[in-house]
């Protein structure tokens, strides 16, 4: 087997040079460092509350200024798209709450072959996954997303690649609506839930940690030959 990725960034390079996804939607776009990861035959839309990208060398890209929550809400994403959804990154605000909410929005414009990343899903210690950030790296509470979703949604597969710093959720197997009248009291439950908790849990079942490379992840691409 293959070293790990370097980073979470030369994972998602590799990725879409893998899928070479023909419509890519990202949730926080920063200075639209991960944005450019994209191949240049990818429709790029990216979401975020403060974008920090003035400029991006791509012939098809646009940044909407709005939270996630407004972007979903407010917005005809089919439209921006332009069909339907072949690859999402969620790299939005570390809180739990609102990156399972992206993903359960995204859902809405997947296929059979969608593809979803979760960053921050592998905490590395306590004082990085509090949710309000006193460190420079800082992963949030996102892990709780994933542990939700590997609990309540067995219809799809949720995995945990273990890619410095902190970790990236791959997630397949959508398909048809589920009803999401679980959300709001798992969400309750898991919303005291520390960095203790999870080694209480079991790290690598909670999480379904798997090692970050490139064998991994092209065994959980359903549109990938193994």
């Amino acid at each position: 087997m293959s070293a790990p990725y370097e980073t979470y960034l030369h994972m998602l390079v590799d990725l879409h040079r893998l899928m070479a996804p023909a419509r890519y939607l990202e949730i926080g776009v920063n200075e639209g460092h991960s944005l450019a990861c994209a191949g240049r035959d990818t429709r790029l839309v990216g979401v975020d509350p403060s974008p920090r990208v003035e400029s991006l060398d791509h012939p098809d890209w646009a940044v909407v200024e709005a939270t996630s929550e407004a972007f979903f809400r407010e917005r005809d994403v089919a439209e921006m798209l332009g069909g339907p959804l072949d690859l999402a990154f969620v790299d939005g605000l570390h809180h739990f709450e609102v990156a399972l909410a992206d993903v359960l929005s995204i859902e809405s414009y997947a296929h059979a072959g969608t593809v979803v990343l979760v960053h921050d899903a592998l905490p590395i210690d306590g004082p990085t996954s509090e949710r309000d950030r006193s460190s420079v790296v800082w992963s949030g509470d996102v892990w709780k997303a994933v542990v939700l979703l590997r609990s309540h949604r067995p219809d799809l597969t949720v995995t945990t690649l273990d890619v410095s710093p902190t970790g990236m959720a791959i997630i397949t197997g959508f398909g048809d609506p589920v009803d999401g009248a679980w959300v709001g009291p798992a969400v309750d439950d898991l919303m005291d839930a520390g960095y203790g908790d999870l080694l209480a849990m079991g790290v690598e079942d909670s999480l379904g940690v798997r090692p970050g490379t490139r064998e991994v992840l092209i065994g959980l691409i359903p549109t990938l030959d193994p």
